[in-house]
């Protein structure tokens, strides 16, 4: 069976499908390992293929870090800030320390870019210019879904 681009398996002999049934309570869905083995850019660890939502990302199972394309991180975030149900949680202020880390892009290995989030959460966030890809750690989306907005809970799913 192979994967194919919608998070599922697909037998190329019969065409039956099947779906993996791990989901964490993140609503990470993880997939299968990746052929060329990545490192977590936080703790080391390999990545896996998993998703997110409807979409593909990377995600570490060990400290729970994800690697997101960019469209995809921003489509993530307006879709769960809109269907947002649970009460809005003002964030701790980040801390600033976290500016001054460096990691490496998993997929090709530069600096990434560490700089504030601009969206609410008070978050400061990862990203590859190069690879226009963006690393989260554990808890960030969360809190960026969570922060006061009036975009929360408006079902705006344009």
């Amino acid at each position: 069976m192979a994967l194919n681009a919608r998070g599922y398996y697909v037998c190329a002999h019969c065409g039956t499908t099947s779906f993996p049934e791990t989901v964490s309570r993140d609503g990470i869905r993880v997939l299968e390992p990746i052929a060329e083995v990545r490192p977590c850019s936080s703790c080391g660890g390999s990545l896996v293929h998993a998703m997110l939502d409807a979409c593909l990302i990377e995600y570490c199972q060990a400290c729970r870090g994800l690697l997101v394309p960019r469209r995809d991180f921003a489509e993530i975030v307006r879709r769960r800030r809109a269907w947002a149900q649970s009460q809005s949680v003002t964030p701790e202020p980040a801390d600033v320390a976290e500016l001054r880390r460096r990691i490496n892009c998993p997929k090709c290995g530069d600096r990434m870019a560490t700089d504030w989030y601009y969206g609410p959460g008070s978050v400061i966030m990862d990203r590859c210019v190069k690879c226009d890809l963006v690393w989260l750690d554990y808890g960030e989306l969360n809190r960026i879904v969570d922060a006061p907005g009036v975009d929360r809970g408006s079902r705006d799913a344009r």
